[in-house]
């Protein structure tokens, strides 16, 4: 690589960056680019970062091994490209701001806007936008993705050596909230962060160097970028990195019995319960599909709500318990359901957990007191390792979130039962309906819908401004195909058994389709602009 910097293949002995070192000593594969057909080693890796660090001091003229926080935004696609991109922005000292793939130019401009990045790694897949972000960041270099390769110098790379680490405490990865209920903000997390955050889940989920985990998440959250890709890196494992999602792709390669881990949202286990009733069940394969599924060692529903149908059919289909967690862009993860207990016991339904290994968690009301009691409603707050440092230059939103002592506030509405593990009922601001005077839980609401009545395919329910009632619970549904829209009254009626009356819908939507994010969340309050409008 022309011009390469005299520190080029040094990278800063940070813990992440160490344990990949020792990876790299028993030539373990770290990466499988599945789009691509290759694979990447932990010295391969190593190699790769060290050559992004290069070219971006190269790129930003920098006499220094270090760029000193600066921001680098990246548009690339899953796979090796992405983790030797993402690695080399922190070995250079960098803040890494991953883009979102599926994101409009109008979204991705917004991100880059905030953020203010002082170079931009675009991809080839994305190229349709690369004179889009030349007129409107004029400054701002631009890096096209492949790298260009030469092999006879590649062959000829030194060994990375290991150079004296920077803080920890300083910023690493700025990753955007889903901007569900409000304008996206940038959440910066430090290498200390990542790092804590990493080693809690390779202990409580028990990741070892012998875990290959099928990768199909979005790789601009944090369920994506930590709970999957770092924290099986850190453990020396394997991550097959699918350009997609595609339930006909999983179930092979589960029927190959070679991989331990999945982990996905709640909409993905509906895509592959379906997609086993519809194509596999009854046909050649199915006692293969189902013993591949059964071999995995760890099987994860994060980001969302999981429904307890959703979870009862997969565990009918595979003899799995999928393992609920509780997180957010602000904290990683903070609860989690037990990998014992395999019964259930572990796993209740609409459960997430209990607190992770240093991370502090509590229930405080609205007056401020602390809850201490099994059973009653409070906001979850959070202090510890794993928490975040601030929204990028927001301080005014980042001090309203936390609480004098440190804690921050999640605005998630939960419960604690006699065990001590946690039940979400919400966010404060959109999932809390206050209807009469009673506060009702939608999610407990959607549960029982998708419960009761099996020709709705997806449900969110919301509440809707009302002068005699506050508010009303209504219901937005969409029907599986074949079901016509249910009327009000038996719809109503279906659940009687199973929801106090007051907990019902009396406003019913039946749309073909109900929006959500790459992580499977409703923006409900443009979901009640769009079907109620004021």
């Amino acid at each position: 690589m022309a011009g390469e910097h005299p520190s080029s293949y040094e990278i800063p002995a940070l813990p992440l960056f160490s344990a990949l070192g020792k990876h790299a000593t028993q030539d373990r594969v770290a990466i499988v680019d599945v789009k691509l057909g290759r694979t990447l080693t932990y010295s391969e890796l190593l190699t790769g970062a060290a050559r992004v660090k290069s070219l971006i001091l190269e790129t930003l003229t920098r006499s220094s091994t270090d760029i000193g926080e600066d921001r680098i935004a990246f548009l690339v696609p899953s796979g090796g490209d992405y983790v030797q991109i993402q690695w080399g922005i922190w070995a250079a000292g960098g803040v890494a701001v991953p883009l979102c793939t599926t994101h409009p130019f109008q979204e991705l401009e917004y991100t880059v806007s905030d953020s203010q990045p002082s170079l931009i790694f675009l991809h080839q897949n994305f190229s349709q936008h690369k004179s889009a972000f030349e007129s409107t960041f004029p400054s701002v270099p631009i890096i096209d993705v492949p790298l260009p390769e030469d092999a006879e110098k590649i062959d000829s790379v030194p060994p990375v050596q290991f150079s004296p680490p920077f803080d920890a405490s300083r910023r690493a990865l700025i990753i955007y909230t889903s901007g569900t209920t409000s304008k996206p903000k940038g959440c910066v997390t430090t290498h200390e962060n990542i790092y804590f955050q990493a080693s809690s889940l390779v202990k409580a989920w028990k990741y070892t160097a012998s875990d290959h985990l099928i990768h199909v998440l979005p790789l601009h959250h944090v369920h994506g970028i930590i709970n999957g890709l770092t924290a099986t890196l850190l453990a020396g494992g394997t991550v097959e990195m699918q350009p997609k999602f595609d339930p006909a792709v999983v179930w092979k390669r589960w029927m190959d019995g070679d991989s331990t881990m999945f982990m996905a949202v709640p909409t993905v286990y509906n895509r592959l319960n379906s997609y086993f009733t519809e194509k596999i069940a009854g046909a050649e394969d199915e006692q293969k599909a189902v013993q591949g599924a059964k071999k995995l060692r760890l099987v994860v529903s994060g980001s969302a709500a999981l429904p307890t149908s959703i979870k009862q059919r997969f565990r009918e289909i595979t003899g799995q318990i999928l393992l609920e967690r509780y997180g957010m862009t602000e904290i990683g993860m903070a609860l989690s359901c037990l990998y014992e207990n395999l019964d259930g016991t572990g796993r209740p339904d609409g459960g997430v957990g209990w607190p992770l290994d240093g991370v502090e968690v509590r229930l405080v009301a609205e007056d401020g007191s602390i809850i201490s009691h099994p059973m009653e409603h409070g906001e979850i707050q959070i202090r510890g390792g794993n928490v975040f440092k601030e929204y990028w230059q927001r301080p005014e939103a980042t001090s309203k979130e936390f609480t004098a002592d440190g804690f921050f506030k999640t605005g998630d509405i939960a419960y604690r039962d006699q065990s001590g593990g946690y039940f979400i009922q919400g966010r404060s601001s959109v999932d809390i309906i206050k209807s009469g005077g009673y506060k009702i839980s939608a999610l407990d609401v959607e549960r029982e819908i998708l419960a009761n009545i099996p020709e709705v395919k997806e449900v969110a329910v919301v509440g809707v401004e009302d002068e005699e009632w506050g508010e009303r619970v209504a219901a937005v549904l969409a029907m599986r195909d074949g079901y016509d829209a249910p009327e009000l009254k038996p719809f109503r009626d279906k659940l009687r058994k199973s929801l106090a009356p007051y907990k019902i819908p009396t406003l019913l939507k039946v749309v073909k389709g109900i929006e959500r994010n790459a992580m499977g969340k409703v923006n409900k309050k443009q979901l009640i602009k769009d079907l109620w409008p004021a």
